[in-house]
C-alpha cells in the first residue's frame, strides 16, 4: 500500500515541455475557476482545494498534496461528458498527477479530486466520491456561474459550427473529434496514421484551440500530444469549416509527416506554428 504522501510541494522543470504547458494557467481560466474549494465552505477542518495560476493544492488536517507545471485539458476525458463539465486542471507531483476536474451546476462551480492512483491514499477514497465547492471565504459557496456558457454559432466560417455546444476554437483537441464531418476530414487527411491511438483520440494534453490565420485564409489551431511522451510524439493541425479541410504536421520520434496535403504556403507555416507549440523554452 502506498504510504501517505505528507507535506510535498513539488516545482518540476519544465525542459521538454511545450511552450504552452510551461505551468500558468491564464487568466481567463483562472477567473473562470481559480480559488479555493472545500466540502464545507467555512469549515477550517473541511478538505480544501485550492486553485492557483501555477499550483494545485489539497489540504486535509496535515495532509498537503500540491502540484505545479499547471495546465488545463478540455478534452481530458474525450467526448461524451455531461453538460455540467468544464476542464480538467493537471498538477505534476513527484511521479504522478494531482488532477482536478471542474464542473458548474446550477449552484455554481465545483470540483471533483481525480488523482493518480498512486495518490488515492494519501487522499484518502472516500473524498474522490465528494463534491467540493468554491468558497467566497465565508460560509457560503460561489453562487454565479464562473464558467462560460456554451456558446452559440460564431461569425466567421471556421467557427460557425458548434462542436458539443461550443465553437471549436472553445475546445481542446479532442474537440475535433465531436463534429462527425470534421472527424471524417480528420480521419481522412490522417490516413494510415489513424492508426496510432493517440491520434486517433487526440486524448492527450492539449491547449485549448485558438483562431488563427494563416496564407491569408482562417482556420483553428489544434494542437495535441501523446500521453506521457509529449516531447516525441506531438502534432499541430489547422481546421477549416469552409472548405471542410485539414492540414497538419505529425511529428513521431524524429519523423515529420505533413496530412492533408497542404498547400506550400501552409506547409510553411505549418513547421513554424509546430516549432512554437512544441520547441519554443519559456522566457
Amino acid at each position: 500500500m502506498n504510504r501517505p504522501v505528507r507535506g510535498v510541494v513539488l516545482a518540476l522543470a519544465a525542459i521538454g515541455m511545450p511552450a504552452w504547458a510551461q505551468g500558468k494557467l491564464d487568466a481567463h481560466t483562472m477567473k473562470a475557476f481559480g480559488g479555493t474549494y472545500q466540502v464545507e465552505c467555512g469549515n477550517n477542518a473541511s478538505p480544501k482545494a485550492t486553485v492557483f495560476a501555477d499550483a494545485l493544492v489539497f489540504l486535509h488536517g496535515d495532509k498537503r498534496i500540491a502540484g505545479s507545471n499547471v495546465q488545463s485539458a478540455a478534452s481530458f476525458y474525450g467526448p461524451g461528458q455531461p453538460s455540467e463539465f468544464r476542464t480538467v486542471l493537471l498538477g505534476e507531483t513527484p511521479g504522478a498527477q494531482l488532477r482536478f476536474a471542474l464542473y458548474v451546476d446550477k449552484y455554481g462551480p465545483y470540483l471533483k479530486l481525480d488523482p493518480d492512483a498512486s495518490l488515492v491514499s494519501a487522499i484518502g477514497p472516500a473524498l474522490l466520491q465528494q463534491k467540493f465547492r468554491r468558497c467566497d471565504g465565508s460560509s457560503k459557496p460561489v453562487q454565479s456561474a464562473a464558467a462560460p456558457a456554451p456558446s452559440q454559432a460564431s461569425s466567421g466560417a471556421t467557427t460557425a459550427k458548434t462542436f458539443k455546444g461550443y465553437a471549436l476554437h472553445e475546445l481542446g483537441a479532442a474537440g475535433l473529434l465531436y463534429d462527425p464531418r470534421a472527424k471524417a476530414t480528420y480521419y481522412r487527411a490522417l490516413g494510415p496514421l489513424s492508426k496510432e491511438p493517440w491520434l486517433a483520440k487526440l486524448d492527450g494534453p492539449s491547449p485549448q484551440n485558438k483562431r488563427v490565420k494563416v496564407a491569408g485564409a482562417d482556420y483553428v489551431l489544434v494542437s495535441a500530444c501523446k500521453n506521457h511522451d509529449c516531447a516525441e510524439n506531438n502534432t499541430v493541425l489547422l481546421y477549416s469549416a469552409a472548405p471542410d479541410a485539414v492540414y497538419g504536421k505529425v511529428y513521431q520520434r524524429g519523423r515529420s509527416t505533413l496530412i492533408g496535403s497542404p498547400p506550400p504556403a501552409v506547409a510553411s507555416e505549418l513547421e513554424k506554428l509546430w516549432t512554437t507549440e512544441w520547441r519554443s523554452q519559456p522566457k
